[in-house]
C-alpha cells in the first residue's frame, strides 16, 4: 500500500508532515521549484500576457507582484485606512437593500 506524506527540507534533512512507520521504505520526489522572476518583468505584464502564460510562470510572476506591493500595504495608510461603508453613509434601507441582492432576493 502507497501512502503519499508531503513535508519540507530544512537544513538539508527531510521533515514529514506526519509521523512516518518505523522501517517504512521511502522514495521521495521533489516538486520543481517555481522560475525566479524579476520584480521589473512582473510589473510590465499585461493582464493578456499573464493569461497566455503557464500556470507555474503566472503563479511565480503573480507572488513577485505581491512582494513588491506588500510593503506599500504595510506603511501606506491610504491604501488600507479606509471602510468600505461609513455608519453615516448607510441607512437601514440600503442595508436591506444590500442584504437583499446578496442573497439573491426579489
Amino acid at each position: 500500500m502507497t501512502i503519499a506524506i508531503t513535508g519540507i527540507v530544512a537544513n538539508g534533512v527531510v521533515v514529514p508532515n506526519a509521523p512516518l512507520p518505523d522501517g517504512a521504505e521511502v522514495e521521495i520526489y521533489m516538486k520543481p521549484s517555481p522560475p525566479d522572476v524579476s520584480p521589473v518583468v512582473a510589473a510590465g505584464l499585461t493582464t493578456s500576457e499573464l493569461r497566455r502564460m503557464p500556470r507555474e510562470l503566472r503563479q511565480a510572476v503573480l507572488a513577485a507582484a505581491a512582494e513588491m506591493a506588500e510593503q506599500d500595504y504595510r506603511v501606506d495608510k491610504e491604501l488600507t485606512g479606509f471602510d468600505a461603508y461609513r455608519e453615516e453613509e448607510l441607512d437601514d434601507d440600503d442595508i436591506a437593500n444590500a442584504i437583499a441582492i446578496c442573497v439573491g432576493a426579489p
